[in-house]
């Protein structure tokens, strides 16, 4: 797989296999975040990879899938990532982390995606809750994303927008990601 295959293709997922990710493979996701752009090269985000089968399992009530599908998707037992990987900026080196953030995050799912890794960016976590849980300091750290991971047990693909740019799941479960045309959002000067 290439680079242009990995943006056109990948696609959220919210229904994961249960089978585990190698720790390695989780490694080189950090290693994609580590290299990723970062203004002015401070570096301010530090990675936490939650791979146990218990801790996985503690992260997920704190979080929230789909606001457009409340219904189905929300991933089910035996559906849900195997491991996430938390994104905290260092408050030390700077106060707002929204653009590193999105570099690193989106280096980390095209990097998975081209090891068969499904993965779904989830901004509305407890983030009190979790760094309560997971004792982080929050004079420290602010818990910015997280990233859910798993191998995929869903299909998910772009499709034309008509009207709304709600996602849907179609007759075939396939999920069904509209996306407005390049007519749209193209501004010619």
């Amino acid at each position: 797989m290439n680079v242009s295959e990995a943006l056109l293709k990948r696609r959220t997922i919210r229904k994961f296999t249960q089978e585990k990710i190698a720790k390695k493979d989780l490694m080189d996701l950090i290693e994609y975040a580590r290299l990723a752009a970062y203004p002015a090269n401070l570096q301010p985000l530090k990675f936490a990879i939650i791979y146990s089968d218990e801790d996985v399992a503690r992260i997920f009530p704190l979080t929230k899938w789909a606001g457009y599908m409340p219904e189905t998707g929300t991933p089910k037992d035996g559906e849900r990532p195997t491991a996430y990987i938390a994104v905290l900026g260092d408050k030390s080196i700077k106060s707002s982390f929204e653009v590193e953030a999105g570099a690193a995050i989106t280096s980390m799912m095209l990097g998975a995606w081209e090891k068969g890794i499904a993965s779904c960016w989830l901004g509305s976590v407890e983030r009190k809750k979790f760094m309560e849980e997971f004792k982080l300091s929050e004079d420290h750290y602010s818990l910015v994303y997280v990233l859910a991971l798993g191998y995929p047990a869903q299909e998910s693909k772009a499709c034309e927008m008509s009207d709304s740019v709600k996602y849907f799941e179609d007759e075939n479960n396939v999920l069904n990601v509209p996306k407005r045309s390049v007519d749209e959002i193209l501004i010619k000067l």
